[in-house]
């Protein structure tokens, strides 16, 4: 069941997740797990098929948050760019902040089992995956693939289905999933020219991926909630590497240290019940209005 009352406020959400879609090193699973929209995307995506008009149920749940992140990287995509252009430093520091600021409400959703090494060794795979993709030598670009043979059709889909992890699993990086599998190329070529047979092919690998992970994420969640969610923190905290910047001594290390405390706070705010009270302060000035 989702737990999220108003559609405003998972519009926004969704906007938070496609900011950060645009920023290199920040990936929109880890937003929607800062703001706690995580678990029930899982949800509603792997179960948007499984039962007889849970598909409408779901896609009400999802709509406001699709709409956010079309919105958000549409919008924000000039700003995001001229950010990290003129105040690089500054921008990527406040994300880093919100990543940090995170982790006390993140440790609280892991802790509601009983700790065990299962859980030491989940954040030691998600960290470490993070920091090796994010450290590691990128491999030499595929030639493009630009006509569908039966072959290439195979080889695509699975690509897709493969590279949908990174839409899904927080600190994921897509291009490089793609890179390692040799079609980075060939999806850059396929939307470039709008090759509509190849990119049909990735769009549907992409969403029978996402619908095939969020159903196995949920499983996890459902049967080991304590080490899968060790693995979400290790996966959030490794996104730090690709983010971090050497921090001058001057002016722009002292705003950079303040983006990164205004990131912290605003990540610990969203963490804590102050949401919950939001959404019910809303909610008797929508009685009373009645």
């Amino acid at each position: 069941m989702h737990k999220q009352p108003l559609s405003v406020l998972v519009l926004l959400k969704g906007m938070a997740i496609g900011v950060a879609n645009i920023i290199p090193g920040v990936s929109g699973g880890t937003i929607a797990v800062i703001t706690g929209l995580y678990d029930e995307l899982m949800e509603a995506f792997g179960a948007f098929f499984s039962s007889e008009g849970g598909w409408r149920r779901n896609l009400l749940f999802l709509l406001p948050v699709i709409l956010g992140v079309v919105i958000g990287s549409v919008a924000f995509a000039r700003v995001i760019g001229g950010l990290l252009a003129a105040v690089p430093v500054q921008t990527n520091l406040f994300f880093i902040g919100l990543i940090v600021g995170s982790m006390p409400y993140l440790a609280g959703k892991a802790r509601s089992e009983a700790f065990s090494p299962w859980c030491i060794a989940a954040f030691a795979v998600g960290i470490g995956l993070v920091l090796w993709m994010g450290l590691a030598e990128r491999p030499t670009a595929s030639p493009p693939i630009t006509e569908l043979s039966l072959l290439a059709f195979g080889a695509m889909f699975a690509a897709s289905i493969v590279a949908s992890f990174a839409l899904v699993v927080p600190g994921i990086s897509g291009s490089f999933v793609l890179l390692l599998l040799g079609m980075y190329t060939t999806m850059q070529t396929a939307f470039g020219t709008m090759n509509w047979p190849l990119v049909a092919v990735f769009v549907f690998g992409h969403i029978f991926g996402i619908v095939l992970v969020a159903r196995f994420i949920t499983y996890l969640l459902q049967r080991f909630h304590s080490p899968t969610y060790f693995a979400i923190i290790g996966l959030v905290l490794g996104s730090i590497v690709s983010l971090w910047e050497p921090i001058p001594l001057d002016m722009t290390g002292l705003t950079g240290a303040v983006a990164a405390l205004l990131g912290a706070v605003l990540s610990a705010v969203l963490g804590t019940g102050t949401k919950e009270r939001l959404v019910a302060r809303l909610g008797k000035g929508r009685r009373r209005e009645r």
